[in-house]
């Protein structure tokens, strides 16, 4: 380090010994430590203040929501006037506040008392502090504003547009907000997300689909029509949750997409839907060239318990891969005498992988066996 050096009248460097560097460290060190504890101690200080200031404010709202909401059979005059003592309540607290109560109380209600709450909340003027939010540049502050509108179920005006909005998590919660409005425009951008890069938003998105139920049905199943998508997983994910006939079209079709994984989710939908046409799509797919395809299409044979397909699962016994055998041998154990019958015949096969699985499923005990057949 430098220092004045008054004898000789100049600056001089001076080299410091390594005691010098270590305590110089320590002592800023235990600067930063003390600067932390105090930020600490005094955000809690701060937070027992602001407890303490609003707590007896925040019960008195409470309380008064609480009335109102159980005044079920009180007459419109008294129901006024306790809705504007509600108002009068809420106008005490700070905006933050106002919306934790709104948030406990509409995610527990329903039909006409959760409206009466988002009328309150209108009253209040949370709507428009919401609506305020959804325009902000800041994204944690349309998030909020997007799951204020998601817990009172309103919105329908502002919060479609959020399921493009640049940031992922908004969108995750515009599409969360979709799924209770099943409206073709809304599950045809939900369908968009699926192929979102963002994991969370792809993922709400499935939520939401799944919540429509039979509505996104016909929606989803021309989406798995179209030429090509790397969404089709996520999308055969959407339809695996509903097994509606309606699939069996796109479930055919993709049984000859390029992609292994596809073809295996494909199969697996033509197990849960059935059909003679998807049976014969699966004994085409026991000679697919991925040993998880023709696996997936054993045990969707053995599902839908085709015994016409017995004689193919049979031939499938001396697959290379022990997956697809064991696959086979589940599902002809599954398709009662004639599978079994021919599981006999197996092990004098001369293929000893055939002999072999064969022995092992009709060793398994009947009591064990839905156990491994799922």
């Amino acid at each position: 380090m430098f220092s004045f050096n008054a004898f000789e009248g100049r600056w001089r460097f001076d080299t410091l010994v390594p005691s010098d560097i270590v305590l110089r460290v320590i002592l800023a060190e235990g600067a930063i430590l003390g600067i932390t504890l105090a930020l600490i101690f005094g955000h809690a200080a701060w937070l027992g203040w602001y407890r303490s200031l609003y707590n007896a404010r925040l019960g008195a709202a409470r309380e008064s929501l609480t009335k109102l909401l159980d005044a079920s059979e009180t007459s419109k005059e008294k129901r006024e006037q306790m809705v504007r003592q509600s108002v009068e309540a809420l106008g005490k607290l700070p905006p933050q506040l106002q919306i934790s109560i709104f948030k406990s109380l509409a995610r527990n209600l329903g039909g006409q008392q959760k409206k009466m709450v988002s009328d309150l909340a209108v009253r209040a003027g949370l709507l428009a502090l919401a609506d305020r939010g959804l325009l902000s540049r800041r994204w944690w502050r349309r998030l909020h504003a997007a799951r204020l509108l998601t817990v009172l179920d309103v919105g329908a005006a502002a919060i479609p547009q959020l399921l493009n909005d640049p940031n992922p998590h908004v969108r995750a919660q515009a599409a969360e907000w979709a799924g209770e409005h099943p409206r073709p425009e809304l599950i045809r951008t939900l369908l968009k997300l699926l192929n979102d890069p963002a994991k969370i938003c792809r993922f709400t998105a499935q939520n939401s689909l799944l919540k429509m139920g039979h509505v996104a049905v016909p929606y989803l199943s021309q989406y798995l029509l179209q030429q090509s998508s790397p969404a089709f997983p996520v999308a055969l994910e959407v339809a695996l949750g509903l097994a509606e006939p309606r699939f069996l079209a796109a479930a055919l079709r993709l049984c000859g997409d390029s992609s292994p994984s596809v073809r295996a989710m494909a199969a697996r939908l033509i197990g849960q839907i059935g059909g003679k046409e998807g049976a014969a799509a699966l004994v085409r797919l026991l000679h697919d060239s991925e040993a998880p395809v023709r696996a997936e299409a054993a045990r969707s044979l053995g599902k839908l318990g085709e015994w016409p397909s017995a004689p193919a699962l049979a031939r499938a016994l001396s697959d290379p891969a022990w997956d697809v055998r064991r696959a086979a041998g589940l599902a002809l154990r599954s398709l009662g005498s004639p599978g079994i019958l021919l599981l006999r015949q197996s092990l004098n096969h001369d293929d000893k992988f055939a002999s072999d699985m064969s022995r092992q499923i009709l060793e398994i005990p009947t009591s064990a066996l839905v156990r491994d057949m799922s």
